[in-house]
């Protein structure tokens, strides 16, 4: 168990904090104009809520362990509900995150909603992904307990007082479809994630975690009509190849799929199934000896850093956040939700999901006056926030237990480092987490 509450700032802190909130920063495109009045900052990095009782506790759910599963690829974008956390502490409104591993097991995720909900808190953020939360789902409909579930894939069924904040597997299968329009023979492979529902494909190939990548991108390859050998001796072309590639399966696989494609000389469209958006991607594509450049885009609801780049109410939203992440990190008494690392050293995996979940809680807990789970659920399902709430991704709609509002769009990867994190977290201005950015590269 870890039950963590922000630490009371020191002098030294609050400088720091209060440098960062005056200080606007603008970053452009390159090429872009640089703009001639500064937008104003309206949205603050310390956030407050009336009438949430000192003692208020909201639970986190992590799958720990290697990434390599659907769960615990989120374990470090999960760090993101500590953000939140320090967020209300700076603006007097202090919660306290009590943590749970739910082992990536049905078992597992039952008896981490169990112990949280014992603990006594308000509500759940269920930071995992995989079929193993329904037994969180479980637990919760007997206790009446609100979740909020900001990575969730697959379908939502169930009689609990469940939210989930990201696409719905239509609303991906609808995005994946139109990423994939200009494609007359898309190739899919198949690396542990099936075929998503309702997108064509001409052809597949299968590879197993841990299977040879090497041998499937190889023949990936031939069918893309990639110049390529087999055994030594060039391989058989083939009539009408695949002109994109659809890669399925958990942020880890992906990663390391794509580093063979790479080494293949593939050079066609890599279109990524939403599990890249996990910080797990980046890091086993790298680890994998690959890189974030070339032609590889997802899709999925807009909440990376590069939203920060708007001058609107979402990218004054996503910079608040970001800023908010800055001061935890530069914080060295500040560590991450179970307290085995510094904060700092998950800084650049951090992602804005997380931090709203924990931000919707605390406004329920706010509107309802308690904290008292039941009380906050009620209150859940009337509210809608968005940026001016302290929310750094899209608006959501509680109203409806799938509460992302808008559909998914495209998103694309930047090795450019924006510098909205901490220094540490890129080399020679090539950011070491991938950058995701909606819109088409070629638009």
């Amino acid at each position: 168990m870890n039950r963590r509450k922000a630490m009371t700032l020191g002098a030294g802190a609050v400088v720091a904090i209060a440098a960062i909130i005056a200080l606007v920063v603008f970053v452009v495109r390159p090429g872009a104009p640089t703009p001639t009045d500064p937008v104003a900052t309206t949205i603050p990095v310390a956030l407050s809520a009336k009438d949430v009782p000192a003692d208020t506790l909201i639970g986190v759910v992590l799958t720990l362990g290697a990434e390599t599963g659907d769960g615990a690829q989120w374990k470090d974008a999960a760090q993101g509900a500590a953000v939140a956390e320090r967020r209300f502490d700076m603006g007097g409104t202090p919660i306290a995150i009590a943590t749970r591993n739910d082992k990536g097991t049905v078992d597992g995720a039952r008896a981490a909603v169990e112990e949280l909900i014992e603990e006594g808190v308000a509500g759940i953020v269920v930071a995992t992904d995989g079929k193993h939360v329904r037994g969180a789902l479980e637990a919760a409909t007997d206790a009446g307990i609100p979740l909020i579930l900001p990575y969730l894939s697959g379908d939502l069924e169930t009689d609990a007082k469940a939210w989930r904040i990201a696409p719905t597997p239509a609303q991906v299968s609808t995005a994946l479809t139109a990423a994939l329009a200009q494609s007359e023979r898309t190739l899919l492979i198949d690396a542990g994630g099936g075929s998503p529902s309702g997108v064509r494909v001409a052809s597949t190939l299968e590879v197993a975690p841990g299977g040879d990548a090497a041998a499937v991108a190889t023949e990936a390859a031939r069918l893309t009509g990639t110049p390529s050998t087999k055994d030594g001796k060039p391989a058989k072309p083939v009539k009408n190849p695949a002109d994109s590639i659809l890669l399925s399966g958990t942020a880890w696989q992906q990663g390391v799929v794509v580093q063979a494609l790479q080494s293949a000389n593939v050079t066609v469209p890599i279109v990524l199934t939403p599990g890249a958006t996990s910080p797990a991607f980046a890091g086993s594509l790298q680890k994998a000896g690959g890189t974030l450049s070339g032609r590889l885009l997802t899709v999925g609801a807009d909440t990376g850093d590069a939203v920060a780049l708007r001058s609107d109410a979402s990218g004054r939203g996503m910079s608040a956040f970001l800023a908010g992440l800055r001061v935890l990190a530069s914080d060295p008494q500040a560590q991450n939700l179970t307290g085995d690392r510094d904060f700092a050293a998950v800084a650049g995996s951090a992602d804005s999901r997380s931090h709203d979940a924990i931000v919707a809680l605390v406004r329920a807990a706010s509107a309802a006056g308690s904290n008292d789970p039941k009380l906050v659920g009620a209150a859940l399902e009337n509210l809608k926030v968005g940026p001016a709430d302290g929310i750094a991704g899209p608006v959501l709609d509680f109203s409806r237990r799938e509460a992302l509002t808008g559909e998914p769009v495209q998103l694309n990867t930047s090795v450019q480092d924006l510098g909205l994190r901490p220094a540490t977290e890129s080399k020679a201005g090539v950011s070491t987490t991938a950058i995701w950015f909606a819109g088409n590269p070629s638009s």
